[in-house]
C-alpha cells in the first residue's frame, strides 16, 4: 500500500486582493472592538428591561404574564451584569497584556 500524497493548499494575499491590507491586529482594535460589541449587548439588555417593564404593566393581574415579565427583567439584568463583568475583565487583560 502506497502512501498517501499529502496535499496542502496556501491562500495568500494576493490571493485574496488584500495586498497592502494588515496581517496584524493591535490591543487599540480589539478593545474597540470589544467596547463596541459591549455597548450594543448593554443597550440591547436595557432595551429588554423597558421591554419587561412593559409587559409587567400590561399584564392586568394575569399571574402568568407577571411571572413572565419578571422573569424577562431578572434575565436581562442578569446579562447586563454578565456584559458588564466581562467588559470590566477584558479591559483589565488588555491593559496587562497590551
Amino acid at each position: 500500500m502506497g502512501q498517501q500524497p499529502s496535499t496542502q493548499i496556501t491562500i495568500n494575499q494576493a490571493d485574496l486582493h488584500l495586498t497592502g491590507a494588515s496581517t496584524s491586529v493591535g490591543s487599540g482594535q480589539v478593545e474597540a472592538i470589544l467596547g463596541l460589541v459591549y455597548m450594543i449587548a448593554g443597550i440591547v439588555a436595557v432595551v429588554v428591561i423597558i421591554i419587561g417593564g412593559i409587559r409587567y404593566a400590561t399584564a392586568n393581574g394575569d399571574s402568568g404574564q407577571v411571572q413572565s415579565a419578571k422573569n424577562t427583567i431578572l434575565y436581562s439584568v442578569v446579562g447586563l451584569v454578565v456584559i458588564i463583568m466581562a467588559a470590566a475583565i477584558t479591559q483589565f487583560v488588555i491593559q496587562r497584556v497590551g
